[in-house]
């Protein structure tokens, strides 16, 4: 399994794993798109090695691991509105959880995506991740860290994700996705080092002009042009989700343009740099504040279902000045 990106997270598991210090709960979380499944995988793997240096890759364990067909690798269900997971599968896992493994050392309990778990299903999950058997290893991903509860959190050990290199970006997706080095190119210019996200965006051409609009809205606003700033708002006036988007991707375009005056090549978020770049040369910190907060408050509206279109328009207004 090759691993693009996150080495000191890696690094660290197969420290745990050399000195026999696999701790029995770890959460790993991160932005969507950066690895977290991949890397939990990877840790299942270190801990069900059979060979001295886990997590090999080759060995029959390993192997099973990677193919999604370990016996001792139980990925939990989701279930919900909000796709989290219900008290009665946390209960069913409790019980298994006291049974010893089939095949190796350990049971691994995955919990994926756990941003939808509530807090009843977390309570449930507390007991067994508070004082385990010794044979379990509890894993789970989520986009922030606060998704489990302060009673949670404090008995896990947390692991943050970290985008990749742009170099590293390409080499992922010319390698392990067999893209051209020119869409390899565009797509890290569009996502910077969000593998997940750059293998998406080559796929859907909505994304795409997502991205467009959002790179025309950050030149329109490095300009103070309140024409262009207003037209590109209005394109999204009947679509909630889209402009809460759209709004998200901008307040990342703000984050690097304020970020470029202190560093030459920061790590990027936003989805195109050379807006970015010329926002960041008309930028000052007071005026950042402003148009963060203006952001911030259009995109809680949404979020309360107010009009957008009068949410749209008065933030078009707040992005001009």
């Amino acid at each position: 399994m090759k691993i693009y990106g996150n080495d000191a997270i890696l690094s660290l598991i197969r420290t745990m794993a050399a000195q026999d210090r696999i701790p029995h709960a770890a959460l790993i979380f991160g932005e969507k798109g950066m690895g977290r499944r991949t890397i939990a995988r990877y840790f299942a793997m270190a801990a069900l090695c059979k060979s001295g240096n886990a997590p090999c890759g080759t060995c029959k364990s390993c192997r099973k691991v990677m193919q999604d067909i370990h016996p001792d690798v139980i990925w939990a269900e989701h279930s919900g509105k909000k796709n989290g997971f219900s008290v009665e599968t946390v209960r069913t896992i409790c019980k298994d959880a006291i049974v010893a493994p089939n095949d190796g050392e350990r049971k691994v309990y995955l919990f994926a995506d756990c941003d939808g778990m509530d807090s009843r299903a977390q309570n449930t999950l507390l007991k067994l991740t508070e004082e385990p058997p010794p044979h379990v290893l509890l894993l789970f991903t989520a986009e922030h860290r606060n998704a489990l509860l302060p009673t949670m959190l404090s008995r896990v050990v947390p692991l943050a994700v970290r985008p990749c290199s742009p170099e590293e970006c390409r080499m992922a997706l010319t390698e392990a996705h067999e893209c051209s080095p020119a869409d390899a190119e565009r797509a890290v210019q569009a996502c910077g080092g969000n593998i997940g996200n750059a293998v998406e965006w080559l796929e859907d051409t909505d994304k795409q002009e997502l991205t467009r609009q959002v790179a025309a809205l950050t030149e329109a606003v490095a300009k103070r042009s309140s024409y262009e700033v207003l037209r590109i708002l209005a394109g999204f006036e009947k679509d909630r989700q889209t402009a809460a988007v759209l709004l998200r991707l901008l307040d990342r375009q703000l984050r690097d343009a304020l970020v470029m005056q202190y560093r030459p090549d920061p790590p990027r978020m936003g989805c195109d740099q050379r807006s970015a770049q010329l926002l960041s040369g008309q930028l000052s910190l007071s005026r950042f504040r402003k148009l963060h907060t203006a952001v911030q408050e259009a995109a809680d509206a949404l979020q309360a279902s107010v009009s957008v279109k009068l949410t749209l328009a008065a933030l078009g207004g707040a992005l001009s000045v």
